[in-house]
């Protein structure tokens, strides 16, 4: 499962714009049930709900969030848009 930066580097790659509060809802419930929390926040009535509230562009990118978390798309899938430093040097490494 990956982590929340994770989550936001594929959105803003692949969908134009990143929301941290989208995925922090989708994580929400793990402190109290751990994995177990997808069957709570991992499916299209929560989606829904993230629609309802926030927007087609909010819904979509709980979708992404879930593609992930189940694997279908990986970082390899998005990796053509993150720009990586150096950690030593700050600059940009192709």
């Amino acid at each position: 499962m990956p982590r929340r930066q994770e989550h936001l580097k594929a959105a803003k790659v692949l969908l134009g714009h990143a929301d941290p509060l989208v995925h922090k809802l989708m994580d929400q419930a793990i402190a109290r049930l751990g994995p177990r929390h997808r069957y709570v926040t991992h499916n299209l009535e929560y989606i829904r709900a993230i629609r309802q509230l926030f927007g087609e562009e909010a819904a979509v990118e709980a979708t992404l969030h879930i593609l992930q978390d189940w694997g279908i798309v990986k970082e390899d899938d998005y990796a053509f848009g993150v720009v990586k430093r150096s950690r030593r040097q700050g600059s940009r490494v192709s």
